[in-house]
């Protein structure tokens, strides 16, 4: 009986090992996967509407990496890390930011890539953008992508715009509740994104409060709105820390 206690004592042990040996493997690699981060947006609208699409300057970036971080083998940097590395090297965040400033922000996070970019639009409903994807390490940009098309396609143009990158950078294709969850957020209408661009505003404004009121009535109108139950969610959860 002492024997065969041993044997299990010894195999619980080994398991144990393989299973401890296997999580420091996968927390290695997950810290060898590229960390992208991306900048305000510049509004180059020009116009009346300049006003009213100032909240894509930073809805725009966080709908990018809420769609580029549904890959598996890709980190996104925390909105919070960059708004405090922007306040502390006191760089512009309405977008006018360069390939230098880019680098120099991506030095700072310890990000590979670092996404920077600009929109417009020709006063009568169509809208253009433009993402830039810098390599932090050469301060070049190495990947771009455009799209162009109705104010009413925003959440598709973003979309479009992400799994250009995406394609860029060599990601795998999705998982299939990945890809499902991506057709939701890209069918989402143009009021849809642009509420909840306007809650990213608050937030990076420090109007958190404000940023959740509009979150919650974001998810009581369209509960099939993934950014908005991600965002909700992680607020509440940096409240409570």
């Amino acid at each position: 009986m002492r024997r065969r206690g041993s044997k299990t004592i010894l195999a619980t042990l080994i398991v144990a090992t393989l299973a401890a040996s296997a999580a420091q493997v996968n927390a290695q690699q997950h810290e060898s996967w590229p960390l992208v981060g991306a900048l305000p947006f510049a509004n180059s609208v020009i116009g009346d509407e300049h006003v009213a699409l100032n909240p894509l300057t930073s809805g725009v970036p966080e709908l990018l990496l809420i769609e580029l971080s549904r890959n598996p083998a890709i980190r996104t940097v925390e909105p919070q890390r960059l708004r405090r590395v922007l306040t502390s090297q006191k760089l512009d965040g309405q977008g006018r930011l360069d390939d230098e400033a880019a680098s120099h922000v991506g030095r700072i996070l310890g990000a590979q890539w670092v996404i920077r970019g600009a929109f417009t639009g020709d006063g009568h409903g169509t809208i253009r953008i433009a993402a830039y994807m810098v390599d932090v390490a050469t301060g070049q940009v190495e990947h771009t992508a455009n799209a162009e098309g109705k104010q009413a396609n925003l959440a598709s143009l973003i979309g479009q715009i992400s799994e250009h990158l995406g394609h860029d950078m060599h990601l795998a294709d999705l998982p299939k509740d990945g890809k499902r969850a991506r057709e939701l957020t890209q069918k989402a209408s143009y009021q849809t994104t642009l509420m909840f661009a306007r809650a990213i505003e608050a937030r990076d404004s420090g109007r958190v409060q404000q940023a959740i009121t509009m979150l919650q009535q974001l998810v009581a109108d369209s509960p099939e709105y993934e950014p908005a139950q991600h965002e909700l969610t992680r607020l509440h959860s940096d409240r409570g820390r």
